[in-house]
């Protein structure tokens, strides 16, 4: 009997079966090996506004150079972190630290309800730990990251409510992986007694760079401490004695750095602080700088420049970002002929189109319009003197715009302000991983695109669209013929 042989129809549905089959399967594997290639070597795409994901050159290489295994403890349950409105995004941005470390990054994620003796083995940051903190930890090293660590926030001009405005993950992440893998945590004191204040972006900086932040009052201190790496004196509104000055500078030519942010309105309140300044080669002088042209709102928010310094080369790439360098004083930049044991450079200065006006106590301005006796700018804003007494010398920072400093101008993904401070602080402490990432804007912007970028917009989303579609009408007739 003759056996009966498959129709056409039959054999194409079975082809069809068996390519359909093929292209599953295919597809699987495809998506198999993307998905080994992405968690070893990073292949995503990051497609969201300001690419909150994409990390720097210097994360990378940090995560590249990992030797030591950095414990990453979330305190909360992994998907509840992961869909939560803040620390999703952190979530996220984790993951990528986590694909580029080598493994030398371990997270775990631990509910402190059910297993509450969690807090119990990091005790010495106990105060600061809370429902979903991110503890970094590497021996005996700890950093504690909360939610308001990760984003910046803007105060209302009636001080009622707070906006996020910014996700700044990365220089949070960054800064405390460097600070734990550091074997050594040097101290800075922040010096108190003389009405001092200091902006919290700046006491980041410090903690970021690895050190601890702490607070000295040499009026009630009689010796700098021994773990002392720097000094940071921070708009005091009242003048230094001379033992205390006499200690600062014994402590400077054994190798210590001293950081200066003046920002006192009289130009008589500080003489013998000035006096000492002035023996480094940064005289302060008793004037107001001012610029009509290059400013924020005002002359007196003036626009500052870098100098070519070698500390600034690293900021050069920059150039579309800008230093707001508000209430600013000159300083005279000029060591004695007869000073052979220290140098000076300067770092910071007003643009050629600001002028001085002279301060007393007892002046006061109607305008701050140029006008005839005014001095001509450009002047020293920041400066850098080093001790070359002997081997172990430091160095003196002394900058006279210290409201450049605030958490406001500091926070600003748009300005050199954080930047220009990270960079002095990493030449005067060499040793320390000075760490200064923008935060990337969270506000509502519209999408701007290239004419690259439009092209492959359209070629994805029309051109690829109709030539399947037109490929799908050729098929359906060719088939129609068979």
């Amino acid at each position: 009997m003759k056996q009966k042989q498959p129709s056409g129809s039959l054999r194409r549905v079975s082809v069809s079966a068996v390519s359909l089959s093929l292209v599953i399967a295919a597809a699987v594997l495809l998506n198999l090996i993307c998905t080994s290639l992405t968690e070893r070597y990073d292949l995503t795409l990051d497609l969201t506004a300001n690419r909150l994901y994409e990390l720097s050159d210097d994360t990378r290489q940090l995560l590249r150079d990992m030797e030591q295994t950095v414990d990453v403890t979330i305190l909360a349950k992994e998907d509840e972190f992961r869909e939560d409105a803040y620390y999703g995004k952190v979530y996220t941005l984790l993951n990528k630290y986590s694909s580029l470390a080598g493994g030398h990054l371990k997270v775990a994620y631990i509910d402190p309800y059910t297993n509450p003796n969690v807090v119990s083995r990091f005790s010495d940051a106990a105060a600061s730990i809370q429902q979903g903190s991110v503890i970094l930890s590497c021996g005996d090293r700890t950093r504690v990251l909360n939610a308001s660590d990760f984003y910046t926030t803007e105060t209302s001009s009636a001080g009622s409510y707070a906006s996020v405005t910014g996700f700044q993950g990365e220089q949070a992440f960054t800064s405390s992986i460097a600070a734990v893998t550091n074997e050594e945590t040097p101290a800075a004191y922040i010096l108190q007694g003389h009405s001092e204040s200091i902006s919290s972006s700046l006491t980041a900086l410090l903690t970021g760079a690895g050190f601890s932040a702490n607070l000295l009052n040499l009026t009630e201190e009689k010796r700098i401490p021994d773990d002392a790496a720097l000094l940071v004196i921070s708009l005091p509104q009242a003048d230094y004695t001379e033992d205390e000055v006499n200690r600062i500078d014994a402590f400077v030519k054994k190798g210590g750095d001293l950081m200066v942010f003046d920002g006192t309105a009289s130009p008589t309140s500080m003489p013998v602080l000035y006096s000492y300044l002035k023996e480094w080669g940064a005289a302060v002088q008793a004037n107001m700088v001012l610029d009509a042209d290059y400013n924020i709102d005002q002359p007196t928010d003036i626009l500052g420049q870098l100098t070519d310094s070698d500390i600034n080369r690293g900021l050069s790439a920059k150039t579309d970002r800008t230093l707001v360098t508000p209430n600013a004083k000159s300083i005279t930049a000029k060591l004695d002929a007869s000073v052979t044991d220290r140098t000076i450079e300067t770092l910071l200065e007003s643009r050629s189109t600001s002028y001085a006006k002279v301060l007393t106590d007892e002046t006061e301005y109607d305008s701050y319009t140029r006008a005839d006796g005014d001095a001509a700018g450009p002047f020293a804003l920041a400066t850098l003197s080093d001790y070359t007494g002997n081997d172990s010398g430091g160095q003196v920072f002394v900058c006279t715009c210290a409201l450049m400093m605030t958490d406001d101008l500091m926070g600003a993904a748009s300005l050199l302000n954080r930047p220009f401070l990270s960079s002095v602080l990493g030449s005067m402490q060499p040793d320390r991983t000075v760490v200064s990432i923008a935060a990337k804007n969270l506000r509502a912007e519209p999408l701007v695109m290239g004419s690259g970028t439009q092209l492959i917009v359209f070629v994805l989303l029309a051109l690829l669209p109709l030539g399947l579609f037109a490929a799908g009408i050729a098929v359906f007739f060719r088939r129609r013929r068979l």
